[in-house]
């Protein structure tokens, strides 16, 4: 069997380390273009990253992860959502990465040609064009493969997508040439939405998140430089506009979608990485364990995906020490979120022991963790 992974990014390289890892006889083809850029600011991850690196490659980030910058992660460390600021954890053992992704195909590729040398390889071009019939998929009219995990990025339009509703739409991103000495991933909460920083080696990647509507770009870099608390130089920020979706069909026939090209919310608790590994799961399922058809994959991922807004929702809701235009819209948007999917009944029923809550993004010891910081332990 031959799968294509389209895209080298980050679930583009985890891709191909879960089909090569979790298999024998498929051989994994990553065609993407080295010369585009990727999405890079610095990334952090859940605990599913580290496990899915050492399952398939016995990667440590201790011995082999120098070139990535890396930084363990024990948690998020909310500030100003709350008078008093507090980590929400990764439950011990578990534990996640703050990672260079510039470099992260250039460092596991490496790993990966050594161990799975019969079974990887790359075709470094520009993806022109792609059909698929019932037996294989075919790319720029030579290339056939079995299978294709999409994983591209973005859309280019939003005509097979589903827009939700969440408070943010716009991201500021300024690096500092400096090392982060700190391990855990900041959320601060300022008075126009929350923002990011990711500490690495050598140096801080920050994000000022925000809500183009409600502000404006002048004014969130205004208050981007008195958080920094330093002149912030403005040739070196790069901006991203982004809205939140999810594909309305994950899975058609033998391509499926995954990354920024299935689902995007927003980077709070870094959750989306969990979906994407969920994806590549029941993905194997699908081709190697015949436990689920087409129809089921895209409902049961779709349920997966409100869960997301779900858990976004619950942290919003209960809004943060600024009383703003912002934070107004956003506790009312997604405690419309929580009470329009039902959420507060879920939550009575993991009570009652009757939710499975292994299709959550978070784990039921962390998620109290969460609650009890966030709203005393009254909902969870």
């Amino acid at each position: 069997m031959k799968i294509a992974v389209i895209g080298a990014g980050t679930v583009g390289v985890l891709s191909v380390c879960h089909f090569l890892g979790d298999t024998k006889d498929v051989e994994v083809v990553c065609i993407h273009n080295p010369k585009k850029n990727i999405l890079g600011i610095g990334e952090s991850s859940t605990v599913r990253l580290p496990e899915l690196l050492w399952r398939s490659l016995n990667f440590n980030f201790e011995f082999d992860g120098q070139d990535l910058q890396y930084t363990y992660k024990a948690g998020v460390k909310f500030k100003n959502w709350r008078e008093k600021d507090f980590i929400s954890p990764m439950i011990p053992p578990a534990y996640g990465i703050h990672f260079d992704n510039f470099k992260l195909a250039e460092v596991i590729f490496s790993k990966v040609y050594k161990k799975y040398k019969e079974r990887f390889n790359e075709l470094k071009i520009d993806l022109e064009s792609m059909e698929q019939n019932d037996k294989e998929v075919i790319i720029n009219k030579t290339h056939k493969f079995d299978y294709v995990i999409d994983c591209r990025g973005f859309p280019k339009d939003y005509t097979d997508y589903t827009i939700v509703n969440l408070p943010i739409n716009h991201c500021l991103v300024h690096a500092v040439d400096e090392p982060g000495n700190w391990n855990f991933t900041y959320h601060t909460a300022h008075q126009n939405g929350w923002m990011f920083g990711i500490p690495l080696q050598k140096r801080q990647g920050w994000g000022y998140l925000y809500n183009d509507t409600i502000t404006s770009k002048n004014e969130a870099l205004e208050n981007f430089r008195e958080i920094r608390g330093k002149e912030i130089n403005l040739n070196n920020i790069r901006e991203y506009t982004f809205k939140p979706f999810k594909a309305n069909k994950y899975l058609d026939g033998r391509i499926l979608l995954n990354g920024n090209s299935a689902l995007f919310f927003e980077p709070i608790e870094a959750i989306s990485g969990g979906f994407y590994d969920t994806v590549n799961a029941y993905f194997y399922e699908y081709i190697f364990g015949k436990r689920f058809n087409e129809k089921a994959i895209n409902l049961n991922l779709n349920y997966i995906a409100d869960k997301y807004v779900n858990f976004i929702s619950y942290i919003y809701r209960g809004g943060s020490i600024y009383d703003t235009d912002f934070w107004k819209h956003a506790k009312e948007m997604c405690t419309n979120n929580l009470k329009n999917n039902r959420w507060l009944d879920t939550i009575k029923s993991v009570k009652e022991g009757k939710e499975d809550i292994t299709k959550w993004p978070f784990s039921c010891e962390a998620w109290r963790v969460l609650d009890k910081n966030l709203y005393n332990g009254k909902t969870f």
